[in-house]
């Protein structure tokens, strides 16, 4: 049997795109400003954003010069998305290598429609989503927009910048930031991922890397690297 999750998974990732007020595709590392607003010495600049240059030598990547024309708020605002895209990102990418396995739920998705979620699965990861029925696709978009709107008054993005309050595992500032890095790296890769695993799967081929991995476009169980 194939699998179900990465359906919801994925059109989840595209929902909360759609529903968030601060989402802007893939918001990877704007690079940071020249240099900090003189008017405020304590002002946030680009170059203070934790993974601001990582993965271009600690050189700030901003071709655009995007990060010129922002303030403190409008930083925060693109980490909250960029963070938002990691988070849903690794989500999906985790939910698709688990339903490659072909785990699915028993019985049925709509009973009033008549899908199981055995017809989904077999319908494919990303064709399965045309066959959860309408009211179950505006279900989602509904509790999808309730939490945004929740979340964005509870904990503003242009404020906290991605921060939800949750507590701290650690009290060391210097261990934190590594762990914030952490989710960055693998948030970032996350989207790489699962933006490549639906492309292979949608367009064969168009993905070199998993050209032998049917795992996770078509039957089987298989990584980049190999197949299993």
């Amino acid at each position: 049997r194939r699998p179900w999750g990465s359906t919801i998974c994925v059109g989840i990732c595209t929902m909360l795109s759609l529903a968030s007020p601060t989402a802007c595709g893939f918001a990877a590392p704007l690079a940071p400003r020249s240099a900090v607003r003189s008017a405020s010495p304590s002002m946030l600049a680009v170059t203070d954003l934790v993974g601001a240059s990582t993965e271009v030598s600690n050189k700030v990547w901003d071709p655009l010069k995007l990060s010129e024309n922002m303030d403190e708020s409008n930083l925060k605002l693109v980490r909250a998305a960029e963070l938002k895209h990691c988070r849903v990102a690794m989500l999906a990418t985790v939910g698709w290598l688990w339903t490659a396995t072909g785990t699915h739920f028993e019985g049925m998705l709509s009973t009033s429609s008549g899908v199981s979620f055995a017809d989904v699965a077999a319908a494919g990861p990303l064709l399965g989503a045309a066959k959860v029925p309408a009211a179950g696709i505006w279900q989602m978009i509904a509790a999808i927009g309730a939490l945004e709107v929740y979340w964005e008054n509870k904990y503003p993005a242009a404020e906290c910048g991605g921060d939800f309050g949750v507590p701290r595992v650690t009290q060391d500032p210097a261990k934190f930031k590594e762990i914030q890095l952490a989710e960055l790296k693998n948030g970032r890769l996350a989207m790489i991922g699962i933006a490549s695993v639906c492309a292979a799967t949608a367009v064969p081929g168009s993905v070199p890397l998993l050209a032998n991995a049917p795992a996770l476009t078509g039957p089987g169980f298989a990584l980049p690297f190999g197949t299993f």
